[in-house]
């Protein structure tokens, strides 16, 4: 776990997935990428945010969740939505059981119900894979998709990504 300032940390942004599945690594890689921005040289982190890779657990961060009780939890998951490989869309709650997620020992939604008593907001980004092969690469339209949305949660711009409809 790490943040520009991990006791005040306003945004907590859990990275979902299997670092062997292919597009399935989208939520772990852009942890890394913002983790890679938030520590930089350069960074004067404007914006209050810890990055976690919650691999295929996220339920095992709860307790982290609830000490920090951010105004933003922001769950980052590919997410088979029947759009472009990179699409990003905010998953409403009621939405998350007609998808197809990557393997969780937990259903999101019962997660979602479970912290959200500890969120000022629980916002769910879906990813579109392109692929979720197990043991090939992460596809650059996803990448490229990670990208964007590291700049998107820096800027205070995640929660403006179109819902899915």
């Amino acid at each position: 776990m790490t943040g520009c300032n991990r006791q005040m940390s306003r945004t907590i942004v859990l990275g979902i997935g299997n670092q062997l599945g292919g597009d399935d690594a989208a939520g772990i890689r852009l942890v890394d990428i913002l983790n890679r921005r938030l520590h930089g040289a350069k960074a004067p982190c404007p914006a209050q945010v810890t990055a976690i890779d919650a691999g295929t657990a996220p339920e095992s961060y709860a307790s982290v969740i609830r000490r920090h009780q951010p105004d933003l939890l922001l769950l980052v998951d590919a997410a088979d939505m029947g759009l472009p490989p990179g699409a990003l869309r905010i998953i409403r709650p009621e939405k998350i059981s007609l998808l197809s997620f990557s393997t969780h020992h937990m259903p999101l939604s019962m997660f979602i119900s479970y912290v959200k008593d500890f969120c000022g907001e629980v916002v769910l980004v879906g990813v579109q894979p392109e692929q979720t092969e197990m043991g090939k690469h992460i596809s650059q339209a996803v990448r490229d998709s990670m990208r964007k949305l590291a700049d998107a949660i820096l800027e205070g711009r995640a929660v403006q990504i179109a819902p899915l409809e």
